[in-house]
């Protein structure tokens, strides 16, 4: 395989489209579909969409990533930002043109509105303090309501939404205290860089308290069943509290990657036992 394709593989983050594409499935999972073939188109370009706007964030991030992560594909050089544009624009047109031929209207909408929001988030919006964080939750919590309208069954994807909603904000701004020094040097506008990397990363700890207690929730109130309270106390909260501890506890650039890294696995964990949530 070639290093071009490595590279490019790379940008697209592999991981990142398939919990998108996981995360849809589930959620049609926990509204009560059991065939996999309607729900194919969905989760297909879900994951399209998600790798796209990756590409896209690149592009735009070439800067940043100079100071917080030189390796990367496009300050390594080992892509152009001309390439990662090209193949962005290419791609976007032709899964657009596809979504129009195999999407249902409603899906085709929130999926047009997916690219839309990535594109504004990538070019402006994640340098905005908030306004990127609200953005990028609202496009990641919706991927559950995708899944859920395969199926035309909303009430159990209600609870899922918000969660992901205050668990992505709570991992953006870690996320942002660990970027805040490349965040700054091009004059970028986030909570860190305005309030500091410590007390962000202190409100992103604080969201992801909330989501630790309202985990167990829908079993308590038994609209979830037991093997989903049983796997989200076992699996999915010890690494939540885990990442939100070590935040508080160790304040460095180190420390808050290697919590970022244990919420983005705890998130897949997360979007497969909110899938068992009615078993």
């Amino acid at each position: 395989m070639s290093a071009r394709l490595l590279a490019t593989l790379e940008l697209f983050r592999p991981h990142n489209m398939a919990a998108a594409a996981v995360c849809v499935y589930s959620s049609y999972y926990l509204s009560g579909g059991r065939e996999f073939h309607p729900v194919l188109p969905a989760v297909v370009f879900t994951a399209f969409v998600t790798g796209l706007g990756n590409l896209i964030n690149d592009y735009f991030d070439a800067d940043i990533d100079r100071v917080n992560k030189p390796r990367r594909p496009i300050p390594s050089g080992r892509l152009s930002r001309r390439y990662v544009f090209r193949l962005y624009s290419v791609g976007t047109i032709i899964v657009t043109l596809l979504m129009f031929v195999f999407l249902p209207r409603a899906l085709l909408v929130l999926m047009l509105i997916w690219e839309v929001l990535l594109f504004l988030y990538a070019r402006k919006a994640k340098r905005v303090a908030l306004v990127g964080n609200i953005l990028i939750g609202s496009v990641c919590a919706s991927a559950f309501l995708a899944g859920a309208m395969v199926i035309g069954t909303y009430d159990v994807v209600v609870f899922p939404i918000g969660f992901a909603f205050v668990f992505v904000m709570g991992r953006e701004l870690v996320k942002g205290a660990e970027d805040v020094e490349g965040d700054s040097a091009v004059g970028a506008s986030t909570l860190a860089v305005r309030f500091g990397a410590r007390r962000a990363a202190h409100w992103g700890a604080a969201l992801l308290f909330v989501c630790a207690v309202a985990a167990p929730l829908p079993a308590l109130v038994q609209f979830y069943g037991r093997i989903y309270g049983l796997l989200i106390e076992l699996v999915v909260v010890p690494g939540i509290l885990a990442a939100a501890y070590i935040v508080l506890r160790f304040p460095k650039r180190v420390m808050f990657n290697r919590a970022s890294w244990i919420l983005k696995i705890e998130m897949f964990l997360g979007i497969i036992v909110i899938g068992l949530g009615r078993s």
